[in-house]
């Protein structure tokens, strides 16, 4: 956190605390530049959620909150400082910027964005849960950590087609969850997802609750036009 006596001007303001902020403070900081991440959630960005990380290079297996704490330590050992915070403004006029936050103002040389991206949620109830812990938001991320099981894929875009047809290579089987009555994506897309013989679609149903204990056991999902409800238990 950043020390009170120290005058308030750094050399840059880093914007957002994933993979890509946490460099950036690394190579600032060693470079024996003042520099300060504000982050508003948590350090380590998306990744931070993964249970087990086996694809990044250097780093054989880790969990994703272990490989971002040791990126943060690694830029802090340098002097890069931390801050969890909200950036509300930026008031990028004249060389001295200013970073409104909601502990306050940053005064610095120069700003680097690294806000990153979240994956849109759909809110059902359990989602936030067993997010990490069943609920997943990147196929290829996390594929082959579901070897072997029944998967569920909530979604009728093109994204949802693509890697409902990439999963095959590790589930058992997959369910595309399609809230409309079909794919909203291009139809050579759903044209694969839909003749793959792992792969059944429904259509016109939504996900009504997920749930379990240490992990996701169960999901319920509704039929919009029918009303009827159908629970996969693990």
């Amino acid at each position: 956190m950043i020390p009170e006596e120290k005058d308030n001007l750094y050399d840059a303001v880093v914007v957002g605390g994933g993979p890509a902020g946490l460099t950036a403070a690394l190579y600032l900081a060693r470079a024996r530049y003042r520099v300060v991440v504000v982050e508003k959630e948590r350090f380590g960005g998306q990744i931070a959620i993964t249970d087990e990380v086996v694809n990044y290079p250097g780093v054989m297996r880790a969990s994703g909150a272990e490989l971002t704490d040791t990126m943060r330590r690694q830029a802090e050992s340098f002097g890069a400082e931390f801050m969890l915070a909200e950036v509300t403004s930026l008031e990028l006029a004249g060389d001295v910027k200013l970073v409104k936050t909601s502990k306050g103002d940053l005064a610095c040389l120069s700003v680097l964005l690294a806000t990153g991206a979240s994956p849109r949620r759909l809110g059902f109830p359990g989602e936030e849960e067993f997010r990490g812990r069943g609920v997943a938001y990147c196929a290829t991320c996390d594929g082959e950590f579901f070897e072997g099981k029944e998967v569920f894929v909530v979604g009728g875009g093109f994204a949802a087609a693509e890697e409902s047809v990439f999963l095959t290579r590790y589930a058992k089987h997959v369910t595309v969850l399609v809230r409309g009555d079909d794919f909203s994506c291009a139809p050579a897309a759903a044209e694969e997802a839909k003749a793959n013989p792992k792969i059944d679609v429904l259509y016109n149903t939504q996900v009504v609750e997920a749930g379990g204990d240490s992990a996701l056991r169960y999901l319920r999902y509704r039929n919009s036009k029918t009303g009827g409800e159908h629970e996969y238990r693990a």
